[in-house]
């Protein structure tokens, strides 16, 4: 395990820095990748985000013109390293990252206890809150400023990963990340409204289809909701449009294990998101199904269509959890 400090002096000494996040990228992988790269620039560096898609409608707003790009249209060999941001596992990310492991250093900053350490440097903090927050450690530790434009992406990375600083992985130290950032001048309200309050028809639409689905088990202390490949389509949604379904079995009273299953389009897919409550270890149940994430938040993928993974999902969770 490396520092930040270590970080910082790389990218002190780097002049031009490639950075990435997972694959269907939620708030915090944009919003820290975003961050990170425009504090840099700040500091007068080169940075490209790279295969950062599909963005969520909902995080559009804190885009600027040129600043992602796909990997084939980057010029890999101009980086002096690759930052892989929130990202538990090598796969988890951008396959231009794995092609480049040998020639490029890739820099791996997350926060999962899941994670796979697969960088040459690699800094893993389970405690912060979010990848966004991390970014904000980063900034101290290299002695930067962040400006006003980055700070508006950090905020919205430690929003959306603490839920509105509601969650269980909300610290001090994430509080008075948050203050820093605040002291910015960045409009929080309009932030948080472009987030929340500004939904397009069809995602409330994507919400109501999923809470016809909804179903308990176990006496309740189970509830899950589920989306099919023909839902999206017919919804006219994709499952960017998707971030927010987990909250509605999680919202039910009396529920220690909330599920979203929902068939991901163009993959023999069924991806899983869980949510538990203390003492249900989600991150431990998900690695037995090679997925991971945190203790409260994790998820994996099922290789099957919708009904056999939900088959295949319940069976676990009862053997696991409620089978004495």
């Amino acid at each position: 395990m490396n520092t930040l400090l270590e970080v910082a002096e790389m990218l002190r000494n780097a002049s031009t820095i490639a950075i990435t996040a997972h694959v269907r990228p939620d708030g915090d992988a944009i919003g820290a990748s975003l961050g990170l790269s425009r504090l840099l620039r700040a500091a007068g560096k080169k940075t490209t985000i790279f295969d950062l898609s599909p963005i969520p409608d909902r995080y559009r707003f804190l885009l600027k013109a040129g600043e992602c790009c796909e990997a084939e249209a980057f010029e890999f060999s101009t980086a002096d390293c690759i930052v892989v941001l929130d990202s538990g596992a090598m796969d988890r990310s951008s396959p231009a990252v794995a092609q480049r492991e040998e020639t490029i250093p890739v820099i791996n900053i997350d926060h999962h206890l899941s994670n796979t350490l697969f960088g040459r440097v690699n800094v893993v903090d389970t405690t912060a809150s979010s990848a966004g927050e991390m970014v904000c450690d980063l900034a101290r530790a290299a002695e930067l400023s962040i400006p006003a434009d980055a700070a508006e992406a950090l905020w919205v990375a430690i929003v959306t990963d603490t839920g509105r600083f509601s969650y269980s992985n909300t610290t001090p130290k994430t509080m008075k990340a948050a203050a820093a950032l605040l002291q910015t001048g960045i409009q929080t309200a309009e932030i948080n409204h472009a987030i929340y309050n500004a939904m397009p028809l069809r995602q409330l639409r994507l919400q109501g289809r999923a809470l016809e689905r909804l179903e308990t088990h176990e006496n309740a202390r189970v509830a899950l909701v589920t989306l099919s490949r023909d839902d999206y389509t017919e919804l006219g949604c994709t499952s960017a449009d998707a971030e927010e379904i987990i909250n509605i079995p999680r919202s039910l009273e009396g529920v220690d294990v909330a599920l979203f299953l929902h068939e991901l389009q163009g993959a023999p897919e069924t991806k899983v998101g869980l949510r538990t409550s203390e003492g249900y270890d989600a991150a431990e149940f998900c690695r037995s199904l090679g997925g991971g994430g945190h203790a409260r938040a994790a998820g994996c993928s099922v290789d099957a269509p919708l009904d056999e993974a939900l088959k295949t999902i319940l069976e676990h969770v009862h053997q696991k959890w409620f089978s004495v």
